[in-house]
């Protein structure tokens, strides 16, 4: 939850965490309206509601668990109505 260049946000967090879903590049001002440091990984879905956030009392290095954060990305994803399209 930081404001990062998108070279910034891939050399320091996508290449070390190996993720490939989109990132936010200016998470400040949400991190704000969360009350939330940079030091926390956190999901908010298409609603501003928070899916998953990471464990604040483990150290930064051990915080990230990316089996639980797509987890929690598939199941926000399911929660989008899926709109019909028109015959």
């Amino acid at each position: 939850m930081w404001n990062g260049t998108a070279k910034a946000v891939d050399a320091i967090y996508r290449q070390g965490t190996k993720t490939t879903y989109p990132l936010l590049l200016q998470g400040g001002k949400v991190a704000r309206q969360y009350e939330l440091d940079r030091e926390n990984y956190v999901l908010v879905d298409h609603e501003g509601v928070i899916r998953y956030i990471s464990d604040w009392r483990s150290n930064l290095g051990v915080r990230f668990d990316n089996h639980a954060v797509r987890q929690a990305i598939d199941q926000a994803l399911q929660a989008i109505p899926v709109q019909e399209e028109p015959p």
